[in-house]
């Protein structure tokens, strides 16, 4: 209570405050592509529309990854977007949790790689989702 009763006394500092959380939480949710839910992944995997690359180490790829997946870890990412330039398909995007995949977009996007997408929660929420890893 004591928190709201000083942004109410301070508005000229908590407004500001509030509306940098605001642009910042928009502008992260934006950043690398569109996220998009394992079952959208599927859909999209099994009508053949997408590459899936997954960005992790070759260690943690050799432990389980999406079947059908590319491994090209996220060290690599920019010297071997020549790989992903020409190809006719979605582009999505997957590493552990969700959170170094938005980056990976923005390299990608910067070497001119376009339809990226990024599968929202990473690996992790394919497992929660019990789909199954090779």
């Amino acid at each position: 209570m004591e928190l709201i009763n000083f942004l109410i006394d301070h508005y000229y500092l908590s407004a500001p405050l509030i509306i940098v959380v605001i642009l910042l939480l928009v502008s992260n949710a934006k950043k690398g592509g569109k996220k998009i839910s394992p079952q959208t992944l599927v859909g999209l995997s099994n009508q053949d529309k997408a590459l899936i690359v997954d960005i992790r180490d070759s260690e943690s790829f050799n432990t389980g990854h999406i079947t059908a997946s590319k491994n090209i870890p996220l060290t690599d990412l920019s010297r071997r977007s020549n790989e992903l330039n020409e190809i006719d398909k979605s582009i999505i995007l997957v590493c552990e949790t969700g959170g170094a995949s938005p980056n990976a977009g923005e390299v990608l996007a910067k070497e001119g790689v376009n339809n990226i997408f990024i599968l929202k929660g990473g690996i992790n929420e394919w497992k929660i989702s019990n789909l199954p890893l090779v």
